[in-house]
């Protein structure tokens, strides 16, 4: 993986990269297993947030980031499942 799991978990949740079979497929099993536990730890970041009632572009921001790590486990999970690892 060219950046740490941290950095690609953050990027990921900022939807700078994308994850697919592609991508995927140049990573180690090691590097899949840091890259779940990274996404998780993002997730439970983002969701401990708290956004002002009022202020519905953080709240909205705060939704896409959580989807983005969402389809991202979806993705890797897929992934493992066909790959056996």
């Amino acid at each position: 993986m060219a950046n740490p799991a941290w950095k690609t978990a953050e990027d990921i949740a900022e939807g700078y990269v994308t994850l697919n079979p592609v991508v995927l497929k140049k990573l180690e099993k090691h590097e899949l297993d840091q890259l779940v536990q990274e996404l998780a730890k993002v997730l439970r970041d983002v969701r401990v947030q708290v956004v002002p009632p009022d202020d519905s572009e953080k709240a909205q921001a705060k939704s896409r980031k959580m989807l983005r790590i969402s389809q991202a486990q979806v993705i890797l999970q897929g992934y493992r499942s066909r790959m056996g690892r």
